[in-house]
């Protein structure tokens, strides 16, 4: 899926053209829609950096486009997200931290994963249409860092979203 193609379907979903207050199922999809367009820009991101799109490979790349599970995103990114990194961290990549943009997207996906799930599984959850809105604005603030950060830096996050520290 497009992730530029599900931000536009996000803000549709926020900004409903109907009269009257939106639907709770709308107002709640902008929030998922959301969420899945950071979510797939991290899946193609992590495809292409091991096949590129137009290759005679690409069905191999498939494989990587499956390779990250949401739980286990949301966990690392928690780790990621954080200054400074844990020991263990410091100690694989050499650094205290992630530049400031990667750790704020690890932050957003977080907060947009949770978000998405309250609204997913929550039969009493309210949300109103400013907070859709603003969710829909992290995701697009999301994609946008991590679209322009470097491309060794998101190598280096995709290979620990992907691979984690394995204990010696």
């Amino acid at each position: 899926m497009n992730p530029e193609h599900l931000l536009d379907l996000a803000e549709q979903e926020a900004n409903p053209e109907a009269v009257g207050a939106p639907r709770q199922a709308v107002l709640r999809r902008a929030v998922s829609t959301g969420y899945y367009a950071v979510f797939h820009r991290l899946l193609w991101t992590t495809a292409e950096s091991f096949v590129p799109a137009r290759s005679s490979l690409w069905k191999s790349g498939v494989l990587f486009y499956r390779a990250l599970d949401h739980g286990r995103t949301r966990e690392r990114c928690k780790r990621l997200g954080s200054n400074p990194l844990g020991r263990e961290e410091q100690a694989l990549f050499g650094f205290a931290s992630f530049s400031d943009d990667l750790r704020l997207f690890a932050n957003y996906f977080v907060r947009l994963q949770e978000l998405r799930h309250r609204c997913d599984y929550d039969p009493t959850l309210k949300i109103s249409k400013p907070q859709a809105r603003q969710a829909v604005e992290d995701a697009k603030k999301a994609v946008s860092i991590f679209n322009s950060a470097l491309p060794d830096d998101r190598t280096l996050f995709i290979s620990y979203l992907l691979f984690g520290i394995r204990s010696p």
